[in-house]
């Protein structure tokens, strides 16, 4: 079970919403720990049905492997919670959408076990596109990160956890 998450979480973990965040297992360490960073590039607003790369970014002086998972949800408004916009990954086996089991129309973007290597000491990254929903609702971005020291347990790990709120453009 543990080297399953070298493959990916489990969905609903990006915290947000009441959803619980990578903490769940990988509790040793205090959660955003100094030594560490989470940081997830956004427009500062979007534009309806426009697409926005996105990239997940984990640093950590000793990060060994890392993961993360990402979700985008409607803000406000009577679609409160409810996926926003959509996922498009670039090709290659470093990235993979997972549906909610809670509720089947949320989709998460995460690392899979290709993913999850750091190929430069201290920083691993992650990037995507997400396509913007055709709304002037916020989105709420929320994304959990796993600086882990790559020991197939979850001990030793640092969990890192953002949360952003991006408003659609005046129209």
């Amino acid at each position: 079970m543990l080297l399953a998450y070298r493959e990916g979480p489990l969905p609903n973990m990006a915290g947000g919403f009441g959803d619980p965040d990578c903490r769940t297992c990988h509790f040793e360490n205090p959660l955003n720990a100094p030594g560490g960073a989470l940081t997830i590039g956004l427009p500062s607003a979007y534009a309806a049905a426009a697409n926005y790369a996105v990239t997940v970014t984990l640093r950590r002086k000793a990060i060994e492997r890392g993961g993360f998972e990402i979700v985008a949800r409607f803000a406000a408004g009577s679609q409160k919670g409810k996926q926003a916009g959509t996922w498009a990954l670039p090709p290659g086996a470093l990235l993979q959408t997972v549906t909610s089991q809670k509720n089947p129309s949320l989709t998460f973007v995460q690392h899979t076990i290709a993913g999850s290597a750091t190929k430069t000491p201290g920083i691993i990254r992650w990037t995507m596109t997400w396509r913007a929903p055709d709304s002037n609702q916020p989105v709420q971005f929320n994304v959990a990160a796993n600086a882990s020291n790559d020991d197939a347990s979850p001990i030793g790990d640092f969990i890192y956890t953002r949360q952003t709120v991006v408003p659609a453009k005046r129209r």
